[in-house]
């Protein structure tokens, strides 16, 4: 049970993610770089304060009891008047400055009287007769913290109380009872042991159930709202544990009507609520749905932040609503939440900051972390282990970026000045950062840097160095870095470097197979390094490798990662192009994901295996059915399917069509000179609203010029260059398909001297067999079922 702010679980990731983010390949100011990173290393001074980006807290008062004055700033006239008489300098302030870092001086809480907190009911029409719980409960806190709040803050938190269901203990003792009860013996996967804890529905509360049950949004709810206040109390508690325990998808409407009303449940019950739900539940519960609420907008409306109370918030159910809500969400409530002075411990902070970066918002992740040195918990330091994860994450999404004339990295220099002093972590990303750039020199000083810094090269900084080597296809390169990995680690048994081994013989053997390369023995080299790393048994069951298959003794047995599973498909399909066999793994693929195959079915989830079954059907026209069916496919809702016993219910959803998927479905129309279906697909991209990238203007100008249409592919380079894309190497290899070269020259000068030229692309259609009239009806019907679903999806 969690009800305030004492609770010490960090939220977020433990690990280090990298991300790729384009920039120009331009080098950064390395000298700017490295002198801060050099002055910052050594920085060893206390931790001086962060402003926090809230109003001061003198500037605001309010009339407190036994007082007859608003609070305010003693002046030097006091301190002289005080001085007066004691023999001390009038010059001489009778007090000391506090020094930085040091105990903040007690101070006196001043409470609200009776009288407050009943003219605060009256003026907003509520009930007054729990004004004396509220005061006694709101001052004890208010003591206990010693805060200054403005007017306004202590005005909301007293209407919050004022408003909730349970003002008085009685009702939170009860709650704190029976909801640990049922929690524990939910996690310990037991009855539960003291049933006497839980309060028991009577006759009325089992006719409310009934109306949950019948109708919950229709007739409970005005049953609900027809209620008294005390009755609503009576029910509310008991009603919530029995749905909680026995329908969890009741218990999510249950909490929508009943936080709607004008008296709500207490925010730390229904936080509980929501914490239940979201441990236990949230594979099942995820996808909910009813009418135009989802869990998403559920979680933001039944713990909504203009509820939330100023003093004794639960930390807990805040970060629930942090890590469910949308980007505007998350940003409305840190909002408010610096506008209210609302407690805060650093875990929520660090959430804030988790959210923010992956939403992209590099400023309000910088923001939340100048919260962190101003909150002063103890084991949450700029410096400390959790602060710094974090920190790593955001430097994921560091780019290089041009001011004053200079380049530098946009995110690492706040980190500095800041005061954050980086560890071998945070160089690992700024190094891999420094590599980002294009630049490889800028990641050879980052890693001399580090080298005089006296960091030690762990494994993720070989797994950056050899992601560069493999990047730049240096193979004399990753041959020196192999030689020092193997002489300091087993790297069959590191995830990340294995990962990054296999990969790198995908790229120099399968991926640019060479001409005069035996693709048996590519396929089985590669099998060699997967049979040495992982379990052969999904292989099997993908039908890429036969039945009786045995592999060499010491194998390894782990499960294959995702990117084990893609890199031997798409080997196995660069070495065998027989359409058939393509279609054979495809549909066994499919089927294991209908069935929920615990290591097949996730690779659904992307695209990146999807568009390698693309790329190999579209060597030959007859498998280009098969292109549109896989991309219906693509476009199916989720899948609900269920694991074996043991395991957790999973929700399967295909990876939508990317603009990758697109164009390599428009270039095997065009590679097949399929003209008029390359046309229906450029439209259905319009329509998905697909943005062309250069890769995609390339292949629409391959198939112009493959149809000899010379005309069209003019009009398409210049389309291409009113987007904001130029020819590159790949555009002046599609020129060769010409027979006339000299005549797309002359076309593109009459379009130049045309400032009406039109916008739209035209065709000109090949001459057509019977063979292949009759697979240009398969495909129109193809075509028109893709648009159909595609239509679906809009």
């Amino acid at each position: 049970m969690v009800n305030d702010a004492s609770d010490s679980d960090v939220t977020g990731s433990n690990d280090t993610h990298f991300v790729n983010h384009e920039v120009r390949p331009s080098r950064p100011s390395q000298n700017d770089t490295i002198k801060n990173l050099s002055q910052n290393a050594d920085n060893s001074g206390p931790e001086l304060p962060i402003p926090c980006p809230e109003s001061n807290q003198g500037e605001d008062s309010i009339q407190f009891r036994g007082t007859g004055r608003s609070r305010r700033r003693r002046t030097d006239n006091d301190i002289e008047r005080s001085n007066a008489g004691t023999g001390q300098n009038s010059f001489q302030p009778a007090y000391t400055r506090r020094r930085v870092g040091s105990p903040r001086p007690e101070r006196t809480a001043r409470t609200l009287s009776r009288d407050q907190v009943r003219a605060i009911a009256r003026r907003k029409g509520l009930n007054v007769g729990v004004v004396n719980s509220v005061v006694s409960r709101f001052n004890k806190r208010l003591q206990h913290q010693r805060r200054v709040l403005k007017p306004q803050s202590v005005q909301q938190d007293v209407i919050i109380r004022l408003t909730s269901l349970y003002s008085r203990m009685l009702g939170h003792r009860q709650w704190r009872a029976a909801y640990s009860e049922i929690h524990k013996a939910k996690r310990g996967g037991h009855e539960v042991k003291n049933e006497a804890v839980i309060p028991k529905l009577n006759k009325n509360g089992l006719a409310l159930l009934e109306l949950v049950k019948e109708d919950c949004q229709g007739k409970f709810a005005e049953a609900w709202e027809a209620l008294p206040r005390t009755g609503k109390a009576m029910h509310w508690q008991r009603l919530a544990l029995w749905l909680l325990r026995n329908s969890p998808d009741l218990t999510l409407e249950f909490l929508l009507v009943t936080t709607k009303n004008s008296d709500k449940p207490n925010f730390s019950m229904v936080a509980d609520c929501m914490a239940y739900l979201d441990e236990f539940h949230y594979n099942v519960l995820g996808t909910w749905q009813k009418g135009s609420y989802t869990y998403q907008s559920l979680v933001e409306t039944c713990l909504d932040p203009n509820h939330w109370p100023i003093l004794s918030l639960p930390q807990k159910g805040v970060r629930i609503y942090l890590l469910r809500a949308s980007y505007d969400a998350v940003c409305s409530a840190f909002k408010m939440v610096c506008e209210r002075r609302i407690e805060m411990t650093a875990q929520t902070v660090l959430c804030f900051m988790l959210r923010f970066t992956e939403f992209g918002d590099v400023d309000r992740a910088l923001d939340a972390l100048r919260y962190i040195p101003k909150l002063r918990q103890a084991g949450f330091s700029l410096f400390s282990q959790g602060v710094m994860r974090h920190c790593c994450k955001l430097l994921t999404l560091d780019s290089v970026q041009e001011s004053n004339g200079a380049r530098n990295f946009r995110i690492l220099p706040q980190l500095l000045e800041m005061g954050v002093r980086p560890n071998r972590d945070m160089m690992n990303v700024v190094l891999a950062n420094a590599f980002k750039t294009g630049d490889p020199q800028l990641g050879l000083d980052m890693l001399e840097f580090m080298k005089s810094q006296g960091h030690e090269l762990d494994s993720y900084t070989y797994v950056t160095l050899l992601g560069d080597a493999v990047a730049r296809e240096d193979r004399t390169r990753f041959g020196e870095l192999m030689h020092e990995v193997e002489q300091k680690y087993n790297w069959k048994i590191h995830r990340y470097l294995a990962s990054k081994v296999f990969h790198a013989h995908y790229v120099f053997t399968a991926k640019h197979m060479e001409s005069d390369a035996n693709p048996i023995e590519v396929f089985y080299s590669m099998l060699k390094i997967y049979n040495e790393l992982h379990d052969i048994t999904p292989l099997k069951d993908l039908l890429i490798i036969p039945p009786n298959y045995q592999p060499p003794p010491g194998s390894g047995t782990s499960s294959p990662s995702l990117m084990a599973l893609y890199i031997m498909i798409a080997t196995y399909f660069r070495c065998q192009r027989r359409i058939s066999i393509v279609h054979q793994v495809y549909t066994r693929f499919r089927t294991l994901v209908m069935e929920g195959h615990e290591v097949i079915a996730p690779l659904a989830e992307t695209d990146h295996t999807y568009n390698e079954f693309l790329i190999a059907y579209r060597n030959d026209p007859r498998a280009l059915r098969y292109c549109l069916q896989l991309v219906e496919d693509m476009l199916q809702r989720p899948l609900p399917v269920e694991f074996d016993a043991g395991r957790k219910r999973k929700i399967i959803t295909h990876a939508k069509p990317t603009p990758r998927t697109w164009t390599i479905l428009l270039s095997a129309f065009t590679w097949n000179r399929q003209t008029l279906a390359a046309e229906k697909v450029k439209e259905l991209m319009a329509k998905q609203k697909v943005e062309f990238n250069q890769v995609t203007w390339n292949v629409i100008v391959n198939s112009f010029a493959n149809a000899q249409d010379v005309a069209g592919t003019a009009r398409s380079i210049k389309l291409m260059e009113e987007n904001g894309f130029s020819i590159d190497a790949y555009t002046m290899k599609s020129f060769r398909y010409l027979r006339d070269p000299e005549r797309l020259w002359i076309a593109l000068d009459e379009l130049d001297q045309k400032a009406d030229a039109e916008a739209g692309l035209q065709s000109t259609v090949a001459p057509q067999n019977e063979t292949s009239k009759a697979r240009e009806l398969l495909l129109d019907q193809g075509l028109r079922r893709l648009e159909a679903k595609a239509r679906l999806k809009q």
